[in-house]
């Protein structure tokens, strides 16, 4: 290989060496928990939020962390300091934590210059708005209610509240998004001696609130034996009342079932009563109703008597003319014949009367039993039987005897 060759190798790679240098000079790359603030060469600023690799010929190149995590500790001797309402103060273990990635592009570069590419100086914001924070809120305590007492948790609420997404620090672009506190505060020397001294006086304040809560304990004790005594008095005397008052309505209501009962026993005795009586009403009336139809009956007996007494009576006046023809016929009566006329119509008339009187003042039995009949017994009505009787007393058998004859002479 001749020289001139060589050479143009030699020149050949100085040339590729030159120009990988460059090319390596001209490679950047961002990590995903950065972002840059990137001014080129022409002076043009601009932000680079995503990771990976990228060329640019002569940047100037700041990073910056997307989010962070500080601890305030003894350490580092930056432990929060916290001002009391009596002067005193406290150190107050803390993290805070915050993120950039949230701001504008605007915002960024803005920051950037205000921090000229410095992380430690946006902690130092934040501390600062931590402090001021801080300090604001605890002087309206007092240390020994936050350092010992109960208003430990109101004032960390209210730290919390006051630093988390701060309008201040957000106005820059950095917004904080964590704080937490790592136990109670840390009193200075004063302070410890002075909380000692308050908490001395806190014990006996509480001892001597124990006893009283002893005795106040004690005294109720007492007071409650003594009410339970009382209660089971009055609850024995309850129980007895109640007892009595129980017996006393079990006795009122067997009264009243006893009563009931009798009203219910006398409201029947009263239905049966009315029963009867409607019952003997109803005989009553079908009795009456009987009398009434068995009245009628010897009435209808009576008329048909009357009827046939007068069809008699009738029969014997026809007789009495029958004969008068007779005699008119076969000439002149003598003088016993127109006697016996007269004392026959006088026997008439009295038997009229009587029988006109007994029918209107005297009631009879409907049938008679009279002897005479060919088996012995005849029956005849009371009427025929009375008027037979006066006969029997009213005419002298030796006057009706001749009477009886005389037709036997015609």
């Amino acid at each position: 290989m001749s020289g001139k060759a060589i050479s143009s190798l030699v020149f050949a790679a100085i040339l590729a060496i030159v120009g990988f240098i460059c090319f390596v000079q001209t490679l950047h790359v961002n990590n995903t928990q950065n972002l840059q603030i990137i001014q080129s060469i022409n002076g043009e600023v601009t932000v680079r939020r995503e990771a990976g690799w990228y060329t640019m010929i002569c940047p100037r190149i700041w990073e910056y962390a997307k989010a962070g995590i500080y601890r305030l500790n003894a350490q580092d001797k930056d432990l929060l300091d916290i001002q009391f309402k009596n002067k005193t103060t406290a150190k107050l273990r803390a993290n805070i934590g915050y993120r950039i990635d949230g701001a504008t592009d605007e915002q960024l570069i803005a920051l950037h210059q205000q921090v000229e590419g410095d992380d430690e100086k946006i902690w130092q914001m934040l501390l600062t708005a931590l402090n001021t924070s801080a300090q604001s809120i605890s002087t309206k305590y007092d240390p020994s209610d936050v350092i010992g007492g109960d208003q430990f948790e109101p004032l960390i609420r209210e730290l919390y509240t006051a630093i988390m997404h701060n309008k201040e620090l957000l106005a820059h672009g950095i917004d904080v998004n964590y704080f937490a506190v790592d136990g109670r505060p840390l009193p200075d020397e004063p302070t410890q001696r002075q909380f000692e001294k308050q908490k001395e006086a806190d014990l006996a304040r509480r001892l001597a609130l124990a006893e009283q809560q002893k005795l106040e304990a004690e005294k109720l004790k007492v007071e409650a034996n003594y009410k339970m005594q009382i209660a089971e008095q009055q609850g024995r005397a309850d129980a007895e009342t109640a007892k009595l008052q129980t017996e006393a309505e079990r006795e009122k209501t067997l009264a009243t079932i006893a009563a009931q009962k009798q009203v219910e026993v006398a409201k029947l005795e009263k239905q049966k009563a009315e029963i009867e009586v409607e019952k003997q009403k109803a005989v009553a009336k079908i009795e009456a109703e009987k009398l009434r139809e068995v009245a009628e009956v010897q009435k209808q007996t009576e008329a048909l008597n009357l009827e046939a007494v007068k069809l008699r009576a009738e029969q014997e006046v026809a007789k009495a003319e029958a004969r008068k023809v007779a005699i008119e016929k076969s000439g002149a009566i003598t003088e016993l014949q127109q006697a016996q006329l007269d004392l026959e119509k006088a026997v008439n008339q009295y038997k009229w009367d009587a029988i006109g009187k007994a029918i209107a003042g005297v009631k009879l039995p409907t049938m008679m039993n009279i002897g005479g009949g060919a088996d012995g017994k005849t029956d005849v009505s009371a009427l025929d039987q009375f008027i037979q009787l006066l006969t029997v007393e009213k005419l002298d058998k030796s006057v009706v005897a001749p009477i009886s004859a005389a037709p036997a002479k015609e």
